[in-house]
């Protein structure tokens, strides 16, 4: 009883001495819904609010190497989560496509560009790797 008492202990200081704190924002949750529900979610896990101008989304399409970016606004509080969502709020519809669910609209802290030539960063689907990177291109955290 004394040997799996002391395993037990040994084991959880174990666990928990190898825990590493994070530092930066990393995408906590990658929403590909159908059809224009997609957003993607970032957590702030430090103790400070960090100001999103100086960070970007960046989508790479089909495995390619072009970089689809587009630019962040706002303030992401500490240990909070902040909501990207595309743009697509016309309950009429939008022409031929399906406007975003009305509980992803209540998720969102930013709505980006629906026009496709101007912002590809969300529509994204499977087989496109997307990247949360600081605006000179280091990347923080990848989700392919």
């Amino acid at each position: 009883m004394k040997k799996l008492l002391l395993l037990l202990v040994v084991a959880f200081f174990a666990t928990f001495s190898f825990a590493q704190e994070c530092s930066n924002l990393f995408i906590s949750e990658y929403v590909e819904g159908s059809g224009n529900n997609k957003a993607i979610e970032i957590y702030n896990p430090t103790p400070n609010s960090i100001d999103l101008s100086a960070y970007q989304l960046v989508r790479y399409s089909n495995g390619g190497f072009e970089p689809n970016a587009v630019g962040l606004t706002g303030t992401i509080e500490s240990k909070s989560t902040f909501v990207v969502v595309l743009d697509k709020r016309d309950p009429a519809g939008t022409g031929q496509e399906v406007p975003v669910d009305a509980a992803l609209q209540e998720k969102a802290d930013i709505f980006l560009c629906p026009v496709y030539e101007i912002n590809k960063m969300m529509y994204f689907n499977g087989n496109d790797a997307v990247t949360l990177e600081k605006t000179n291109g280091q990347i923080i955290d990848i989700f392919a």
